[in-house]
């Protein structure tokens, strides 16, 4: 028999890779666990030591990995305009929710400015303009005492993901969808344009604060734009999620290339930091295999998180993750590490649950009709409601709940 593919396991799942749902929730945890240490400490990522410096890059490669991976597959589906409009309702609507809650819940509990201060101040207005992507960190006398001033430093992935969504939206325009050897090339251009401008000394060191809280215009432009920094692999590993679904049926399903990617991922992390692991050679060398990783467990049968499988909380998570860090930082501002974690662990799952039931979910139910993951993941609860008016004995017989 023939080695499976990567798209012969999607198609024994019917087009719906169990995997995805582990992913996005181990990854939003680690992507707080990540932060935990910059909340209580104001350390960046400059100052990481040892191994530790190789998760804050693979993190976010393999959350952009599986984003592209699914919205390839979205592309293939719907027309351009279902595809922008089932995005939009994806992302804005939760991200608007946790803006507006910040700005004028949050931000008044917390700030040393009197309220009147507060909410005449042009900062606290110029938040809201983080739902379009126009990232602004601050909020006028929030957490101004903790190492770290951002109210929300996850955000600076969001002008990233839009403009992942209009790349998308240029590939199905131009009808590249059916020829995926252009977006490879697209990628080759992206890293080879870093390399050059690394070469000519046009690169500059991220500063230790997140774009808009410190940092020149230098900074800003080259270390965090498209071509070097942390913002560079996001485009990357987007690009190639998509080439890896449109090649899915060329590409195995193979434990020995996911062990070879794996051993190449820890011979980085071991060997750095060094001077010579700079964003392109990451970009180049390693991102191809984290999005390897990404996609063969997404397609793998994975075990659901018991705590979190009645929905898809990780949106919830990368959206309240940071403030809830943050308030916790000031109630225990000298609680140890692991004990901050746990602690803003559960609040932020309690308000992710909430931006899921309340938020996200009515939302997907609007994009059902045109979302083939929006029916997947509503499909067995809409089966429960409908025996709910049936009868308890229906229900009785009906087996468990399954939300997401």
């Amino acid at each position: 028999m023939p080695a499976p593919s990567i798209g012969s396991m999607l198609d024994q799942q019917k087009g719906f890779g169990p995997g995805f749902d582990f992913l996005r929730v181990a990854l939003a945890i680690s992507v707080v666990a990540g932060h935990t240490s910059y909340v209580a400490t104001g350390r960046g990522d400059s100052d990481l030591t040892g191994i530790f410096w190789f998760p804050q890059f693979a993190i976010l490669v393999m959350f952009f990995a599986l984003s592209g991976f699914l919205i390839a597959a979205s592309g293939l589906r719907l027309s351009l305009r279902e595809f922008l409009i089932n995005r939009g309702m994806r992302i804005i609507p939760a991200l608007a929710v946790e803006i507006v809650l910040s700005a004028l819940i949050l931000g008044p509990i917390f700030t040393t400015l009197p309220l009147c201060d507060y909410f005449t101040s042009a900062g606290t207005w110029k938040y809201f303009t983080n739902v379009v992507g126009l990232v602004n960190y601050t909020l006028p006398g929030v957490f101004s005492s903790n190492p770290a001033p951002e109210v929300n430093s996850s955000l600076w992935t969001v002008p990233f993901e839009y403009g992942c969504y209009a790349v998308m939206a240029v590939i199905m325009t131009l009808g590249l969808l059916r020829r995926p050897a252009l977006i490879v090339f697209g990628v080759v251009v992206l890293v080879g344009i870093g390399f050059a401008v690394q070469i000519t000394g046009h690169a500059a060191t991220p500063s230790q604060l997140p774009p808009g809280v410190a940092g020149s215009l230098h900074d800003k432009v080259f270390s965090t734009a498209l071509f070097l920094g942390r913002g560079a692999k996001l485009p990357v590993a987007c690009l190639l999620g998509i080439t890896i679904y449109l090649y899915r049926d060329r590409i195995p399903y193979d434990g020995r290339i996911l062990a070879v990617c794996c051993a190449l991922c820890l011979g980085a992390a071991l060997l750095g930091p060094a001077a010579w692991i700079t964003q392109p050679v990451l970009n180049a060398v390693i991102a191809p295999a984290l999005v390897y990783i990404t996609v063969f467990l997404g397609v793998s049968k994975l075990p659901r998180l018991p705590l979190f499988s009645r929905g898809d909380y990780s949106y919830g998570i990368y959206l309240y993750g940071f403030p809830m860090q943050q308030v916790v930082k000031v109630w225990l501002p000298n609680a140890s590490l692991i004990v901050q974690f746990a602690v803003a662990l559960v609040l932020i799952t309690a308000f992710a649950a909430f931006s899921w039931h309340w938020i996200e979910k009515p939302v997907l139910k609007l994009r059902r009709h045109f979302s083939f993951v929006a029916r997947k993941r509503l499909e067995p609860e809409d089966m429960v409601e409908m025996l709910e008016g049936i009868g308890p004995l229906a229900i009785s017989v009906s087996g468990s709940r399954r939300s997401s």
